[in-house]
């Protein structure tokens, strides 16, 4: 402990020397960058709401379902495991999006995207078990064998469409009163 006390007592000396230390120094010389940093967010948010409008790709989300991370887009199918309480037919909305993309650009949550600002929509098309998986145990010269087979129930999902509902920094309009 008493190694790490003079280990750290070093390391802060070390910072505070001098007319203001080096932490200082790297402190005084960022002023220029802090004030062009708004006007680049806002073109680069201004970009991506023109993307946005134009739909000119095809958008594609990270979904969390089930303990599980999904990449889906339009169209695509999910084979999910375990039970899962819809029926066929229902159309259910994934609220989790962890991240929404198209070609141009990318909107990363933390951990969430905005509520509202990405709608994903799904139908599920079929309920059942999977394949017969087969498993086998034994030991060797102990005349001892064992096989078990398992089905898991699973739920296919088709991803009807992944749209990015409203512009970049604007308030949600399904939630104002």
């Amino acid at each position: 402990m008493a190694m790490f006390r003079t280990g750290f007592q070093k390391l802060t000396n070390l910072f505070t020397t001098g007319q203001a230390g080096v932490l200082s120094r790297f402190i005084t010389s960022q002023p220029s960058t802090q004030t062009q940093a708004p006007e680049v967010t806002k073109n680069v948010i201004a970009t991506c709401n023109k993307l946005i409008e134009d739909k000119s790709s095809r958008n594609f989300a990270i979904v969390h379902l089930l303990g599980k991370q999904w990449r889906v887009s339009d169209g695509d199918l999910l084979v999910v495991e375990g039970y899962w309480p819809p029926n066929i037919g229902d159309k259910i909305s994934l609220d989790k999006v962890l991240l929404a993309a198209s070609k141009d650009f990318s909107l990363i949550g933390r951990p969430l995207v905005q509520p509202g600002l990405v709608n994903v929509t799904a139908t599920v098309i079929s309920k059942g078990l999977s394949h017969t998986r087969t498993h086998f145990k034994k030991k060797r010269r102990k005349q001892f064998m064992r096989i078990n087979f398992q089905r898991a129930q699973q739920t296919i999902l088709r991803i009807n469409s992944v749209e990015i509902a409203n512009k970049i920094n604007e308030p949600n309009k399904s939630n104002v009163f």
